[in-house]
This record gives C-alpha cells, structure tokens and sequence, in this order.
C-alpha cells in the first residue's frame, strides 16, 4: 500500500518540460511560416483585395507574433540552462539562429519539414519570378501553421515546464479567415485552384512533421478538422477531401 502510495505522489510530483528542439521548432514555424506568411500579405495587399483595415490587423498580428518568438526565446534559454549542453547541440542551435555566431559555429542543421517544404515550394524556377505566386504559397502555409501552432508563451507559465495545455491561435484563425474571403473574391480561378493546391501541401507537411514530433511535450497541435472548417467557411469547400489529417 505505501509504495502505491509512493508511486503515485511520485507521479504527481514529476515534471514535465518542454524540450529545447521542440520551442526552437516552434520558433522556427513562427519565424519562416508565420512571420513570413505576415509578411507577404502586407507587402502583397492589393493581390489578395485587402482593405486598409485589414492590412492593420495583420500588422498588429505580426507584432503579437514577434512578441511570442522573443518569449520562446527566453524560454528555450531557460531550457537549455536546465540540462546539459554538447558542443554539438550548440552548433545545431547556433545553425538555427538561436545562439550567437561567437558561441557555437553554424553547422547545417535540417529545418522542421513544414519550413523545408515551402522553401522548396517557393524556390521552383517557375516561382522566381513570380512574387505573387510566391505570396500565395505563404499565405497557404500561413494558413495551415496557425491550425497547428499553440501559443505556449499564453498558458500561464512562460517557462520551460509546460503543465498547462497552451492555447490555439485563435485570433489568428479569425484573422485568416477575413484575409481569405477578400482573398477568394479578388483571385481568378486559377489563383484559386494555386491556393488549394497549396493549401493540401501545407497541410501533408504539418500532419507529417505532427506525426514525426510525437516524443514528449510539444508546441504542435494540427488540427485539420479547424482548418476543413476555416477554409469551407470562406468559399474553399474544394479543398475539404484533400486536406491531409
């Protein structure tokens, strides 16, 4: 009976941490997919018909964002200041951008597939050229990432021990949905057929990287049955059967 007991308050008693490669993932979602994505919509407005308004939101939502990777900054020091570091985990981060170049030697490191998978959309020959083609593609991963992305800086502990559930990003997928409605009633059809495309691809990614990333605590949650939602509310019912997840 007491080592039931024992065992049970040790349970209790454990704490679980979000791990260093799990907020520097997040942060390089945020940076390379929501950032980016930001972005794109603002430098590209009138190629999605966005009101002046609208452009506002957006800007206050890049700065919200901004905030939150310079909060999962401090909080993936805090991790890393909790464990013990190799000199060859420090290149990896100093790779990612999240030490100084005096302290570790940038080594090539492999990007969360999201991230990969948009790079390699966005770098096509056929795309170069086309910078608002290349917009499109941001505004889908935009999309998809904040149906997966949680806010683990607004759960009630900024720290690296991750005990509360974080938040979705909800203002944000309220936001999108807005930017996709002007969007859809400003694209021709075939803008259209680009961004569902573009929107299935996202989505394989993230339900991939979803997949890839089930060790521990993590910032991800895709949730496609939101985004089937999301995009059947703004006219993208197409896309509904080819969204992955």
């Amino acid at each position: 009976m007491t080592s039931t007991l024992s065992a049970r308050a040790s349970k209790r008693s454990t704490r679980k941490f979000l791990e260093p490669s799990a907020i520097a993932e997040a942060i390089a979602i945020e940076r390379h997919i929501v950032l980016a994505g930001y972005q794109a919509l603002t430098h590209y407005s009138s190629t999605f018909g966005l009101t002046e308004h609208l452009v506002r939101e957006i800007d206050d939502a890049a700065r919200r964002h901004q905030a939150i990777v310079s909060q999962l900054r401090r909080m993936h020091a805090d991790a890393l200041a909790a464990e013990s570091i190799s000199s060859a985990h420090k290149e990896a981060l100093a790779a990612l951008g999240l030490l100084e170049p005096s302290r570790a030697e940038a080594v090539g490191v492999t990007p969360p597939r999201p991230v990969q998978v948009c790079h390699i959309i966005q770098s096509h020959p056929g795309r170069l050229g086309d910078p608002a083609s290349r917009a499109i593609v941001s505004l889908a991963f935009l999309l998809v990432a904040v149906h997966a992305l949680t806010d683990p800086t607004n759960c009630g502990t900024a720290s690296p021990s991750l005990n509360l559930v974080p938040p979705p990003l909800h203002r944000d997928r309220a936001l999108l949905e807005k930017v996709l409605v002007h969007a859809v009633a400003a694209f021709d059809e075939a803008s259209t057929t680009e961004l569902t495309g573009y929107i299935c691809e996202a989505s394989a990614s993230f339900a991939g990287w979803s997949t890839e990333t089930q060790r521990g605590l993590s910032v991800l949650r895709y949730n496609p049955h939101s985004l089937r939602s999301s995009c059947r509310s703004v006219g993208l019912g197409e896309v509904d059967a080819r969204i992955v997840g």
